[in-house]
């Protein structure tokens, strides 16, 4: 009696070709990963140790009240999502040069205090830009025209207008983001005497930025181990001929 010949098996494709086509691909994106955890661990050491980055100085010698400089919207761009807080902050700093005076910075909008700016004389730029990227920042004053006449009528300090201020006979800092509308940035004696001298910069950083090295860094590290085991584990797995 003659057997039936039995049909033979179409090959299947071998678990362990596909465990090394995983590993390879698990290596590939770890080392990316792995890559670019390093870069933004590289850019932020070149901060500041609170992570800011800090821009050109400018000199402001004035023998008007206050020296003001607009400040249009922050715009958050693509990542605008995550919340403008997370994607910038911004700081104002004003170092004081004028011995025996306390220094006034204060911040606010334009449309709260307009009238108080244009209540006494004020230096303000003709023309000028602040521009702000992830580990950079630069100010440009190009030219200033005097505006106003007389003194303040009251102090700056006790003006209820202010998003947030700051005094100091050395250095005054404040931290805001101009967002929703246009802004303003006063400088003046804390007193309302006239004679403005002192040098202004601002920072800018990122702190999203400044999370993104360690997630990087772990996931990449984690992705290269499982890919590692992956390859060595089919390297020890016998060959079958077929």
């Amino acid at each position: 009696m003659e057997e039936t010949p039995t049909k033979k098996e179409e090959p299947q494709p071998k678990k362990g070709k596909r465990h090394l086509i995983l590993a390879i691909v698990l290596l590939i994106i770890g080392f990316l990963l792995l890559s670019t955890g390093a870069a933004f661990a590289y850019y932020n050491s070149t901060t500041s140790s609170d992570g800011f980055s800090y821009s050109n100085i400018y000199h402001v010698n004035t023998p008007s009240y206050a020296f003001t400089a607009y400040m249009n919207q922050f715009q958050g761009g693509t990542f605008s999502f995550l919340g403008a807080e997370n994607i910038g902050q911004l700081k104002f700093i004003a170092k004081n040069l004028n011995p025996g005076k306390e220094l006034f910075i204060g911040y606010a909008t334009t449309r709260e205090s307009e009238s108080y700016r244009q209540s006494f004389q004020c230096t303000i730029p003709t023309y000028w830009t602040w521009y702000t990227e992830p580990y950079y920042a630069e100010i440009d004053i190009t030219t200033t025209v005097q505006e106003g006449t007389g003194a303040p009528a009251v102090l700056p300090q006790t003006q209820t207008f202010w998003k947030t201020t700051d005094q100091s006979s050395e250095t005054a800092v404040m931290n805001s983001l101009p967002v929703g509308e246009q802004y303003i940035w006063f400088i003046m004696n804390s007193d309302g005497s006239a004679n403005i001298t002192a040098n202004i910069q601002i920072a800018f950083k990122s702190p999203i930025l400044t999370m993104l090295p360690l997630i990087f860094l772990q996931i990449g590290i984690l992705l290269l181990v499982v890919g590692f085991y992956l390859l060595i584990r089919k390297k020890k797995q016998p060959s079958t001929i077929e």
